[in-house]
């Protein structure tokens, strides 16, 4: 029986709009409104509103179920032109289920899924009942056989993790720096003439700046950290179950057949912790914006090994037995090493480009411990079960296993100065991977295509 999705449909369709909403209460503060111009901004999001209760009038679906879950899902939805679409249980290689705390005052559930198609988005969403989303997606709790984070890896890597930890330990103090110095440098009569140009400003605002820093880094680590903290995976009827969030929780189910790659993720300060984040790549998963399949978020070696032995038992794994050369070491240096110098030589030069030259060269020494050792650990290896890349990407470490089905292609590429000294760059794509290349610079050919079987 076809129904209408949940009415927190509206509310979440409407979010789309919350800036052009906000007008009449912006305008209504102004120190003289017109109230023509104020009912016209009423009547358009009278009209926004109306639009949103229309979409959800308009739209139906039907859930085709039995006692072991779903088998089918149809959706029919549009105002103007209407869309229809049809999936099975068989064709859904993942299903992401969403309570955030509006959807828990409701009632509600917000559910994605996501087939093995190439969509930016997901290919149904749906907003059902908390109880009709138990029912049919057979959630447990399973207290019993589960895996679950702990604390102390989840805050560091929460911590060293977070994109704004670099502003926090580098470009932050360097600008509360800047700006005192730029104190110092102009006396009271070139301040009082500087003022009416913006560069009179610029003390104050390079103080806003470290300021916006350290709270964008703060916040990037409370949202990582309550992003997981409770977090658990366990398997569900050859599904994983990964459950994360405090305030919103997600509920994920991925076929286990669909993964394509098994990805362990380190940063410098991970590293020195010995700790790693796995993540699994899944046909048609991680599309829509927050979607991480993150399988682990932090764990050592030992709890790491425990955890994937329960929830991917028997996953193809190949060791890099194929190393980077020695003469390739420049390879993966050269960029850090080059700002560097260039940071070093700035700062010696002195003058106003003093500061900003000792966060290039701070970021710079980051950079090459980042890339020497990456370097040192990079590798190749590959069968007729699996292919392993190890390899330097960003400011992290990635470790790749990817089963051999799932490789849509390696390629195997030479420049003029790697012909010269027997190296080569692999690249390899898997199926589901979003266009992401993992890729290995400085391997010796020769072993390189014996391995592969050329």
């Amino acid at each position: 029986m076809e129904q209408r999705p949940y009415g927190a449909y509206i509310v979440y369709d409407m979010r789309r709009w919350w800036l052009l909403l906000l007008w009449p209460f912006l305008y209504a503060l102004t120190p003289s409104p017109e109230p023509r111009t104020l009912l016209r901004v009423l009547l358009l999001c009278a009209a926004l509103f109306g639009y949103s209760v229309a979409k959800w009038k308009s739209s139906r679906y039907r859930v085709g179920c039995t006692k072991n879950g779903f088998y089918s899902i149809g959706v029919r939805q549009g105002v103007f032109v209407r869309h229809s679409l049809h999936i099975r249980a068989e064709d859904a290689a993942s299903v992401e289920i969403e309570r955030t705390w509006l959807l828990a005052l409701c009632g509600g559930r917000r559910v994605r899924v996501n087939t093995a198609g190439l969509r930016r988005r997901s290919d149904a969403v749906l907003y059902l009942p908390a109880e009709q989303v138990r029912r049919l997606f057979l959630l447990k709790d399973h207290s019993a056989q589960r895996f679950r984070a702990r604390l102390w890896p989840v805050i560091v890597t929460a911590v060293s993790g977070s994109n704004a930890a670099v502003g926090l330990l580098t470009a932050a103090p360097a600008l509360r720096q800047l700006s005192k110095l730029l104190s110092e440098w102009f006396s009271v009569d070139a301040v009082d003439m500087l003022q009416r140009f913006p560069i009179g400003q610029l003390p104050s605002a390079l103080r806003l700046v470290a300021n916006l820093l350290l709270i964008g880094w703060g916040v990037a680590v409370l949202n990582t950290f309550l992003r997981y903290v409770g977090f658990y995976a366990a398997v569900q009827n050859n599904q994983l179950h990964l459950v994360s969030g405090l305030f919103t929780r997600r509920d994920v189910l991925i076929d286990r057949d669909k993964i394509t790659a098994l990805e362990l993720r380190q940063t410098l300060l991970m590293r020195l912790q010995g700790l790693y984040t796995a993540v699994i790549t899944a046909a048609g998963y991680g599309r829509d914006l927050g979607a991480r399949p993150v399988l682990i978020p932090a764990a050592d070696p030992k709890t790491l090994c425990e955890g994937l032995e329960q929830l991917l038992p028997g996953y193809p794994l190949k060791e890099g037995k194929i190393k980077a050369s020695r003469r390739s070491w420049w390879r993966y240096v050269a960029l850090p090493l080059t700002l560097t110098i260039t940071g070093v030589l700035a700062w010696m030069a002195g003058g106003f480009w003093q500061v900003p030259a000792f966060v290039c060269t701070v970021l710079g020494i980051w950079w090459f411990a980042v890339r020497f050792l990456g370097f040192c650990g990079a590798g190749f290896g590959a069968n007729e079960t699996a292919v392993t890349v190890w390899y330097p990407r960003g400011l992290a470490f990635y470790r790749v296993y990817l089963p051999r089905e799932t490789v849509d292609h390696i390629t195997v590429t030479q420049s003029v100065w790697q012909r010269r000294n027997g190296t080569c760059t692999v690249t390899v794509r898997s199926f589901g991977d979003k266009k992401r290349r993992h890729r290995v610079w400085g391997l010796p050919y020769e072993p390189v295509i014996y391995e592969i079987g050329i």
